[in-house]
This record gives C-alpha cells, sequence and structure tokens, in this order.
C-alpha cells in the first residue's frame, strides 16, 4: 500500500489541491489521509501498519513533512518506519528541495504516479538523512530539518509580510528574502545588522558565548537554490555554521560562505564558524526559525538541546 497525508491548506496545495485529490483518488494502490491538524498525525500513523506501508507520501510544505517526521519517530519503530517522499505542496518547500520528489507540484506528483504504476521494478534513489530533533527543558521536543536565528529570523518575517503574502513561493521567494536580507546590511539596517546573544556547546564540549549575527543549523545537504553555506570538517549528521556580528568583509565573502568555501579570511578569529556534531546544546533569549514554524526561546526557561533523531529513508525521484 502507498499512503499519502495531504495538508490541503499549505501554499501550492491552496491550488492545486482538488486536482491531486482526483488523481490519487483514481489510483487503488493509494490510501489518502486529508489533514491540517497535527494532532491527528501520531493516530494517521498508527494505522500504517495494517497493511503495511511500502511507501509514506508528504504532500505539504516544511513544517507539515516536520510535523509527519516527529509523528514517524514518536509513534513507529525503527523496523515498522516506513521509506518517505515529499512532494513539494508548501509554501518554501526547502526540505523537499533537498530531499524530496523534483520539480513543480504537478511534476513531481506525475513522477510520484509513474513510480507507484511502475512497481514491479520501481526507479529512484533511497537516501537517508537524520532530522533535528529540539529539546526543551519542559520536555516539549520538535523535529525539523533546518532551525535558523539571528539575520535568518529578519529575513523570515520579510518573506512572511512582503513576498509569501503575494503569493510568491519556492526557491525564488527565498533567494529574494536572501536578496533582501544582504540589502539590508550594506544599508545598514538596524533589522539586518542586530545581534543575537547566545552561548552554545557541541558534543559535550566547553560552552562558548557568542554575538552572532547569523546563526544555521541543519541536517540538509543543500538549502534552497542549492546554497550549501557549512563548511565543518568534523563528523556528525547535524551541520551548524555561525558568523558573529562584525565579521569583518562579511559581504565580500558571502559567496563563499554560500558555497561552503569560506575563503583564507572567513576564519573563526575573524568571527566565522562551520562545524559538524551529533548534538548542541544553544540558550539565548528570542526566536528562531523551525522549518517555517517560529519558536520563542528564553534562556531563563533552560537551553535547546539539539540532537539528531532517525535517520529516515527518503524515495528521490
Amino acid at each position: 500500500m502507498i499512503a499519502v497525508i495531504s495538508n490541503p491548506r499549505s501554499g501550492h496545495n491552496r491550488r492545486r489541491f482538488p486536482e491531486i485529490a482526483a488523481a490519487l483518488a483514481a489510483r487503488p494502490a493509494v490510501r489518502h489521509f486529508i489533514t491540517d491538524a497535527e494532532d491527528e498525525l501520531p493516530a494517521i500513523c498508527a494505522e500504517l501498519h495494517d497493511p503495511p506501508v511500502r511507501l509514506l507520501v508528504v504532500n505539504g510544505g516544511d513544517g507539515t513533512a516536520a510535523a509527519v517526521f516527529a509523528a514517524v519517530l514518536d509513534t513507529l519503530p525503527a523496523a515498522r518506519r516506513p521509506l518517505l517522499a515529499l512532494l513539494p505542496g508548501g509554501t518554501a518547500n526547502m526540505t523537499a528541495g533537498d530531499i524530496g520528489i523534483r520539480g513543480s507540484l504537478r511534476g513531481a506528483l506525475r513522477r510520484l504516479l509513474a513510480w507507484i504504476e511502475a512497481l514491479e521494478h520501481p526507479p529512484g534513489t533511497v537516501i537517508e538523512r537524520a532530522v533535528l530533533r529540539v529539546e526543551a527543558d519542559s520536555g516539549k521536543c520538535r523535529y525539523g530539518m533546518f532551525l535558523g536565528a539571528g539575520l535568518i529570523m529578519a529575513g523570515t518575517e520579510y518573506a512572511h509580510r512582503a513576498l509569501h503574502a503575494r503569493g510568491l513561493r519556492d526557491d525564488f521567494s527565498l533567494g529574494l528574502g536572501l536578496m533582501r536580507s544582504l540589502w539590508g546590511i550594506a544599508r545598514g539596517e538596524a533589522e539586518y545588522r542586530r545581534a543575537q546573544p547566545l552561548s552554545l556547546s557541541l558534543d559535550d564540549g566547553a560552552e562558548r558565548t557568542f554575538a552572532a549575527q547569523i546563526l544555521a543549523v541543519s541536517t540538509l545537504q543543500r538549502l534552497f537554490l542549492g546554497i550549501q553555506p557549512f563548511w565543518g570538517k568534523e563528523d556528525g549528521p547535524l551541520a551548524l555554521s555561525l558568523i558573529e556580528a562584525g565579521a569583518p568583509g562579511l559581504l565580500r565573502n558571502f559567496p563563499g560562505l554560500l558555497r561552503g568555501r569560506p575563503g583564507p579570511r572567513a576564519t573563526p578569529a575573524a568571527g566565522y564558524h562551520s562545524h559538524r556534531a551529533r548534538e548542541l546544546v544553544l540558550s539565548f533569549d528570542g526566536a528562531c526559525n523551525l522549518d517555517g514554524e517560529i519558536l520563542q526561546v528564553s534562556g531563563a526557561e533552560g537551553p535547546l538541546r539539539v540532537v539528531a533523531a532517525g535517520p529516515l529513508r527518503f524515495l528521490r525521484l
């Protein structure tokens, strides 16, 4: 059996959902679950073992995918976790861009349906990715593939306010948000130059404090537009890059940073840091973006512990 979980309120689904639902309904091998309620996902995942699910497809955005990852990891033992596939049905679709089915929502759906019809000899590539598990002292856990703070929050707020509200989607909207952030830095706008004080430790190492302008943590290999802004050499599924406020030559170094090639002057001594780890502990007061969900964080309530969960397996077509 193939199972599909769709969020009809996700970005692209708002226009395309009737077409998608009709195409899936015409395939007897597909069981289609439709929900926009995160709290319904554990019960849906609990149904996936009878009959066994060969492939679980997530049709939604980054937040929907993260919620399904949470339900799969928290509900199903490792031996019963199905192969996953992601359709770019949301607004930003950064996760699907790295580990999902290629193309527009329509194109990705066509590839998926062709795969379903060719189950005897299915094409495609299976890859593995860990998932960020973000644990608070309160005991609450969230999951995702990307966590960002500092300048990333300013870019997120701009994208929600000026881009997504106008219907701009996918890499194009994220690229415009990045360009606006760089323009804000060049113009010296306070919103884009604000430092985020934080403390950070990696893999039970010593805690260090920073005034961070950019913080990014991910298990994805590529972010929107194919950027790879991580260059740490350690072993570990979590990639982290931190750029301190006031780091010299930020705009000059930025093209190299986006390719994971920081250049000879972008050193830790100059405020440019990148590492790989298995877990990190982060404490600050402010907001961060976890796969499009804005989390308000208070250091007084304890630090955030970010660990690698999974891994999960994904079908790339």
